[in-house]
């Protein structure tokens, strides 16, 4: 659990990067219908989340100062309804948020936009930012999106702007509450993994092995995954973004598992590569090393200082040059053909996280690291996928403790721990 005090130290962190005058506005996501009268899971706006530690619907949080006057925090939120409580469940009291956020001014979000109006109008703040996703001329807008554009038609001669950038490069850097549920949800992961490998074995079904991770997962109290597993199986595992999870898995051949537990809204993701039958053959043990020497190369390569892309560049020389020592390419162009994505990703509240890519790494940043190794011809698609924290002097992976060599592998599988 995170305390009141890091959610108030967050957002006074984030009005210093504001100037004098402003007004910082962060609107709730919504819930999504599905069909009939339906809903799909509930996904709360993650950067009203990191500032406040709320994550119900329809919450606000509106941050201003005029000149001369001391910052003023208010959260807006839903008003205690019986019917509501009666079919749905309770709301937040004004005292409950108050105690989990640390923010004093709490009120009913019926008012929220009278609020804005009265910041703008009667005070003269002209400097206003929304957090918003960006949909693109292609994307369809979001309700946080329609706002802020309800807003600029409102008032067009403000100094508008974008506050999420601000925040991405705040949730880039972890702090400690951040890192001890990244590694709660880690060890979830692990426990699952554990459980479903135990199961596994020739002629079971994709999703049978699926429902033995999330066994584990729900009867931990999380209820819902860091995103959907992939268990892909054989020639399947070519495939990055598998997601049918309904065929056989069958003997001799090897099964990729892109997998991750949360824990309070924080996301592990892991990748695991594993026999079917308990027994690596000759060749998948030879390729499973090498993808693992190029993992341990890339945890080496993550250091501070650098851009992501360049990370991302020496990782793939590394392995165009290991690929052709071994004579699996002839030239280097050829590394497309079993490698065609990048070496990592940001992790955090978002399985992939939102950051500022233009920024250099950090101490303080976790990343995924995760090669792959995918031939069309042989049936044949390794991943290994393991999460990373950044720091000063040498990197901490968070996931040591989840098996992935091939030793260590089998051994669990023949009933070993």
């Amino acid at each position: 659990m995170i305390s009141q005090e890091i959610y108030s130290d967050r957002r006074q962190r984030l009005v210093k990067e504001m100037p004098e005058e402003f007004a910082l506005i962060l609107p709730p996501s919504t819930s999504k219908p599905s069909s009939a009268d339906g809903h799909y899971p509930y996904t709360p706006n993650l950067n009203l989340v990191y500032l406040t530690g709320i994550t119900q619907p329809g919450t606000w949080l509106v941050i201003h100062r005029r000149k001369d006057m001391d910052v003023r925090e208010d959260l807006f939120v839903d008003a205690y309804d019986e019917t509501h409580a009666k079919w749905i469940g309770s709301v937040l009291t004004k005292e409950e948020a108050q105690e989990r956020s640390g923010i004093e001014n709490i009120s009913f979000n019926t008012g929220v936009k009278k609020w804005i109006d009265r910041i703008i109008q009667r005070w003269g703040i002209e400097n206003i930012l929304v957090d918003y996703p960006i949909a693109g001329v292609t994307g369809e807008k979001g309700s946080r999106l329609k706002f802020a554009d309800e807003l600029l038609a409102a008032y067009p001669h403000l100094n508008f702007g974008r506050l999420s950038k601000a925040i991405f490069r705040m949730r880039m850097i972890k702090d400690g509450g951040e890192l001890d549920l990244l590694r709660q949800a880690v060890e979830l992961s692990r426990k699952g993994f554990i459980r479903a490998l135990k199961a596994l074995k020739p002629g079971m079904l994709a999703y049978e092995f699926e429902a033995e991770l999330l066994y584990e997962f729900m009867r931990n109290g999380e209820k819902i995954p860091a995103f959907s597993a992939i268990v892909a199986g054989g020639n399947r595992a070519t495939c990055l973004h598998y997601a049918d999870n309904n065929r056989l898995l069958e003997d001799g051949t090897m099964l990729l598992l892109d997998f991750g537990a949360r824990k309070d809204f924080y996301n592990a993701d892991i990748t695991r590569t594993v026999p079917v039958n308990g027994q690596y053959t000759a060749r998948q043990r030879e390729l499973m090393e090498m993808v693992i020497e190029v993992q341990e190369e890339a945890i080496r390569l993550l250091r501070p200082g650098k851009l992501h892309s360049q990370w991302n560049t020496e990782v793939k020389e590394f392995y165009t040059g290991l690929l052709l020592k071994n004579g699996i390419i002839e030239n280097e162009e050829d590394i497309e053909k079993y490698y065609y994505h990048n070496i990592g990703h940001h992790i955090g509240l978002d399985t992939h996280d939102e950051n500022v890519i233009s920024d250099e790494l950090q101490a303080g940043m976790v990343l995924t690291v995760e090669p792959g190794f995918y031939s069309e011809e042989e049936g044949i698609g390794i991943r290994i996928e393991d999460d990373v924290l950044i720091g000063e002097k040498e990197n901490t992976v968070l996931s040591k403790d989840i098996p992935k060599h091939p030793d260590e592998i089998e051994a669990i599988m023949a009933g070993g721990n």
